[in-house]
């Protein structure tokens, strides 16, 4: 409407004002001020009534950036002015492709754009870029108006949360059940917090282990609804149930710390046993070998138990080469044995063969007899 007043040229701010009062007056979001001195208009946004005044709007809109100046500062020498240009568009000419948008009517190449036009191509670009990524909006709340660390204004901060939407959001939370969690997260998630018995080995049923685990944990059934493949928890319920969960993690680490570390500490104790049994090992043999060195007899029987372990390693060597003998004589022995076996299988073999040749003539003499 803004820029059909502009290409008409007797058109002013006000009859442009009164034009929007006649198509918009009826809307519930449009307000007309009573006393129209300060403020031609109200619309009231999502944060709050906005009043605006149309004073030179459409000297305004049609007063777009000048092509020269816009290539100028764009190839200026001060590097910052360059890079504060560098996106600027030529507002006379429409310098992109001819492209259809979400507000009004596409630009043709060519066309003169008012900033009306700029802002819902820009807008338009926008809301096609935020379509085709997954942005995350980062809310900022201003404390006070000094600047100041430690001072909160508090109207301030409430009427920048109203405005945001976070109040709404808090109180829409509240009213409703916002956690959902499918039936197998929840059982994953939380089985540990009921006893063993609550749960069956082996029990498959979804929506009947949610229960009985709400049921064991004793959840008010006014905190949450059973759907078909999700728990749905009003606010507060998630935060309750993971501080519970921490909990008993916390439990279960230190049980295994306590195991962990008794057992560290036994095989400590263990080792200190036996280095303690090896040390009093020791003293003992010092000790008795103190006593014993200057005595005669030890000294002889030092020199002579070498000998003995030689001659007591002749005679294993002995008993090793008679038994190795007597193993020999043995196989020898089992040797004949298995050749006089094999003499007489052959011989077995060869009388076999006899008799079948044998019975074989036999049988042709009785059948040449008979034929006789």
């Amino acid at each position: 409407m803004l820029d059909e007043q502009c290409i008409f040229p007797k058109s002013t701010d006000k009859s442009y004002v009164e034009k929007l009062i006649a198509n918009q007056s009826k809307h519930p979001k449009f307000i007309v001020p009573e006393f129209r001195t300060k403020s031609d208009f109200a619309i009231v946004h999502y944060a709050g009534r906005v009043d605006y005044s149309a004073d030179q709007w459409l000297m305004k809109n049609m007063d777009p950036l000048n092509d020269s100046v816009v290539f100028l500062l764009q190839n200026s020498g001060d590097q910052l002015v360059a890079e504060m240009w560098k996106n600027a568009e030529f507002a006379s000419l429409g310098m992109t492709d001819q492209t259809d948008y979400v507000f009004g009517a596409r630009t043709k190449r060519g066309m003169f754009r008012t900033v009306g036009q700029t802002y819902k191509e820009q807008l338009s670009r926008l809301m096609k870029t935020l379509q085709n990524t997954s942005p995350h909006f980062v809310r900022c709340i201003i404390p006070n108006y000094e600047k100041k660390a430690g001072v909160i204004n508090g109207p301030l901060v409430l009427d920048q949360l109203r405005c945001n939407g976070v109040l709404e959001g808090i109180r829409i939370c509240r009213q409703g059940y916002p956690n959902r969690t499918p039936f197998h997260d929840f059982r994953r998630r939380y089985e540990l917090l009921v006893d063993r018995g609550t749960i069956p080995p082996g029990f498959l049923d979804g929506k009947e282990t949610v229960k009985r685990i709400l049921a064991a944990l004793e959840v008010d059934a006014s905190l949450f609804r059973i759907g078909q493949s999700k728990v749905f928890l009003r606010s507060g319920v998630i935060a309750a149930l993971e501080e519970m969960r921490d909990k008993e993690l916390q439990h279960f680490v230190i049980q295994f710390q306590t195991c962990c570390r008794g057992y560290l500490a036994r095989r400590a104790f263990k080792k200190l046993l036996q280095q303690v049994s090896a040390i009093r090992i020791i003293q003992r043999n010092g000790l008795a070998w103190s006593r014993l060195k200057d005595w005669n007899w030890w000294r002889l029987f030092a020199k002579v138990k070498p000998l003995l372990e030689v001659t007591a390693s002749e005679q294993a060597i002995a008993a090793k080469e008679s038994e190795l003998k007597s193993l020999r004589d043995t196989l020898l022995q089992k040797e004949y044995t298995l050749s006089d076996y094999t003499t007489r299988i052959e011989q077995v073999r060869f009388l076999g063969f006899y008799y079948l040749n044998m019975k074989r003539e036999n049988s042709r003499l009785g059948n040449f007899l008979t034929r006789i």
